[in-house]
């Protein structure tokens, strides 16, 4: 079956929404079925947005983030959903590391995008500021 849910909707230069089938379809390499790929948004804490039917769209700033922040140098091992664990690895992402290591995480990833010259200035870090907003207001809301 050819997937229906590439889509993607732009707000601006702050957030991006994807459907899930256009982020599948790039780590299809990885073996992640639909099932596992939620299952890594869930371990990732990124939110996704169910919409009518069986559509699902996916904030790619965020999902960018928590991916540069679990494959940045020094980081430990992650396992993925369907892969087997190994010991030393996680399967989680706590949103706080997200938060403590945003300016690194951030110009990682703008200088990657130098690197292949798509450069929009500011365009990512104010994206990232959003999605660290989003993150520590979720906190806040759940600490009592």
């Amino acid at each position: 079956m050819a997937p229906t849910n590439l889509m993607y909707i732009s707000f601006g230069g702050g957030m991006r929404l994807v459907g899930e089938d256009y982020i599948i379809r790039e780590l299809a390499a990885l073996g992640l079925t639909r099932r596992g790929f939620r299952q890594l948004c869930r371990q990732l804490n990124v939110p996704l947005i169910h919409a009518r039917g069986d559509r699902v769209l996916v904030d790619l700033i965020a999902f960018m983030l928590a991916m540069r922040t679990i494959t940045r140098p020094g980081a430990p091992d992650f396992s993925l959903p369907g892969s087997q664990h190994r010991p030393g690895t996680r399967n989680s992402l706590p949103p706080q590391e997200i938060i403590d290591n945003l300016d690194e995480t951030v110009s990682m990833l703008e200088q990657g995008r130098k690197m292949f010259g798509i450069v929009k200035p500011g365009t990512l870090r104010s994206a990232a500021g959003e999605v660290v907003a989003r993150l520590k207001d979720t906190q806040a809301k759940v600490r009592p």
